[in-house]
């Protein structure tokens, strides 16, 4: 019987896909995950079916869409029950599953088949919320004598705002994930079992407080600025706008320095990837030899200043395309970069795939283990559908160059050529012919997802123009 791999599930929060350097970014150093990257397959078009942070692990623990778990937008404290779950799949196939970091599911504490769970949902300590109340890292600062709040900085959980991180290093919420790991790679799992570890880190979903040494290296560079449509938002930068808006205009040195912290955090998470890989390999160890399986991804990215607008939710490129490789050590993969269409769905059927799972009734995702086994896709992908229920509740598909986006409450359509304009600077929804046909395309997938009424009477294609549920919120 062909060994399992262990496996290794490393996800961030809120990174987008060109916030690593093997996806072209030339600013941002991750040397270490594009590394991992370059050795495995990278898929270039893989994106979250619900761009905020529940629904999108939701998805990740199922293998469902959000139309089949039931969330299509951010709302804590609501019970997830869902058929099987990845965690529980591989340890009724013999793993030992452990998860560290970041879970985000209600109750609080249910471990939906991890065997154990080291839990910090952020760097933040709630001890009166009712979804919150729990973080495993607030107990170790306390038992190492930090009595201050982590979060006595004041910097939002949510905004722009930016401030090096005042503690010792080895506090910061990136060193005591990795930390967790690596002592459970190392010394507490059970060697005569193959592991599934998720290591989940928060960052870099703000609060913006990197060690010092990092903020310093990318203050220092001369970064580019945000991505500016022909349709952005305009204007100045109002006196008052909160720190936590997500939409603009802003102030550019505000997000040129919130640019440097976001990566600043990246930066660190890659350095701390390398200690649990280092550490799990160690010199002369036998664990070296042993078959390691790595996927990593993120839940969603950040808008972080692009068009004017920041944070999630949005079915934009910045905010629902996610990095997303397949690597590992002693592995045979097929080293490659994919176009193929991929999606969060797909971690659930993938991992269980290499771990030789079957499941026990089908998901909403499909395994890509055979890609990266270097099979032919005779049945490729065609499309991805997906929305978040929000302040600007919007629907999105996408489908072979184009990206459609259509925001329910005004009706607002955008299409972009996603492949031959990335950062979704001209909206191509003039072209009546291409419009109607993704028209088309998304009135069929709103029809079997139902929950909303897609009136192609109401409809109002945007022609370049800022969408108005945009324009709007600024008068």
């Amino acid at each position: 019987m062909k060994q399992q791999p262990h496996i290794l599930l490393i996800t961030t929060d809120q990174q987008r896909y060109d916030a690593l350097g093997f996806n072209g970014n030339s600013e941002l150093e991750t040397p270490n995950l594009d590394a991992l990257a370059a050795r495995g397959v990278n898929f270039d078009r893989a994106y979250v079916t619900c761009p905020v942070c529940i629904p999108a692990r939701r998805t990740l623990l199922s293998g469902q869409h959000p139309v089949t778990h039931g969330l299509r937008g951010y709302r804590d404290g609501l019970a997830f029950d869902p058929p099987y779950t990845l965690p529980g799949l591989l340890g009724d196939a013999g793993y030992q599953t452990q998860l560290v970091g970041k879970l985000h599911l209600h109750p609080m504490g249910k471990c939906y088949g991890f065997d154990h769970m080291v839990l910090s949902e952020s760097s933040n300590w709630r001890p009166t919320s009712p979804e919150q109340n729990r973080n495993d890292y607030v107990r170790w600062l306390r038992r190492h004598g930090v009595e201050d709040h982590p979060h006595a900085h004041g910097i939002d959980g949510n905004g722009r705002l930016v401030a090096p991180w005042g503690l010792e290093a080895r506090y910061h919420h990136n060193n005591w994930l990795a930390s967790e790991a690596a002592q459970f790679l190392c010394e507490d799992r059970d060697p005569t079992r193959p592991f599934f570890l998720h290591l989940s880190f928060f960052h870099p979903h703000p609060p913006l407080v990197p060690l010092p040494y990092y903020l310093d290296r990318y203050e220092k560079k001369d970064l580019s600025g945000p991505a500016m449509g022909d349709w952005a938002v305009g204007g100045t930068a109002p006196v008052g706008l909160q720190s936590a808006s997500d939409i603009g205009p802003f102030d550019g040195e505000g997000i040129r320095r919130a640019k440097a912290a976001y990566y600043a955090l990246i930066n660190h998470i890659d350095d701390c990837v390398a200690h649990v890989l280092e550490r799990w390999r160690e010199y002369g160890n036998p664990r070296g030899k042993e078959p390691l399986l790595i996927l990593f991804s993120s839940d969603h990215g950040e808008m972080l200043g692009d068009h004017h607008l920041f944070r999630k939710s949005l079915g934009y490129e910045a905010s629902a395309k996610v990095p997303f490789f397949i690597s590992g050590h002693n592995m045979d993969l097929d080293v490659k970069r994919s176009d193929a269409l991929a999606c969060w769905e797909d971690v659930l059927p993938t991992l269980a795939d290499f771990a030789g799972v079957e499941l026990p009734e089908p998901c909403d995702g499909r395994s890509l283990a055979p890609l990266c086994r270097g099979e032919v896709d005779e049945n490729p992908r065609d499309q991805i559908f997906g929305m978040c229920e929000a302040s600007m509740t919007n629907y999105f598909l996408v489908h072979g160059p184009y990206k459609y986006i259509w925001f329910t409450k005004t009706g607002d359509e955008q299409v972009f050529n996603v492949l031959e304009d990335p950062s979704e600077l001209h909206d191509l929804s003039e072209d009546e012919v291409l419009l109607a046909s993704l028209r088309d395309r998304m009135a069929s997938e709103i029809a079997q997802a139902g929950g909303v009424e897609y009136d192609v009477t109401a409809l109002r294609p945007c022609r370049n123009e800022t969408p108005r549920i945009m324009s709007d919120r600024l008068r």
